[in-house]
């Protein structure tokens, strides 16, 4: 519903856990989605999936040229936020922010 407020049409939820109407069920390391279908790809969970590099690579392969793959991890540091960058073999860091829900960094 947010993304829709925020002017984002046709968007697809997908986890290993159903929650119609919003997020069908599908494996993030087998997406049953074409190559280039999607505009942004997104998670929460990259690392605490059983294979985050095969997951990365899902991302990118269903993301267009010129999309985006975005990463939310928890409380992390310079190092965990190399490695989660080095999984994502096609692509390349725009940014990386530290902030709180709270919007305080």
């Amino acid at each position: 519903m947010a993304l829709s407020k925020m002017g984002l049409k046709n968007v697809i939820g997908v986890e290993l856990i159903e929650s119609l109407p919003l997020v069908s069920r599908a494996n993030p390391h087998n997406v049953p989605f074409f190559d280039r279908a999607f505009d942004v790809a997104f998670t929460g969970h990259l690392m605490a999936t059983l294979y985050p590099l095969r997951n990365a690579e899902e991302m990118e392969r269903t993301v267009r040229k010129g999309g985006v793959c975005v990463v939310v991890v928890d409380e992390c540091g310079e190092e965990k936020v190399n490695e989660i960058v080095r999984l994502f073999r096609r692509s390349r860091l725009l940014s990386s922010s530290d902030f709180t829900l709270n919007g305080r960094r």
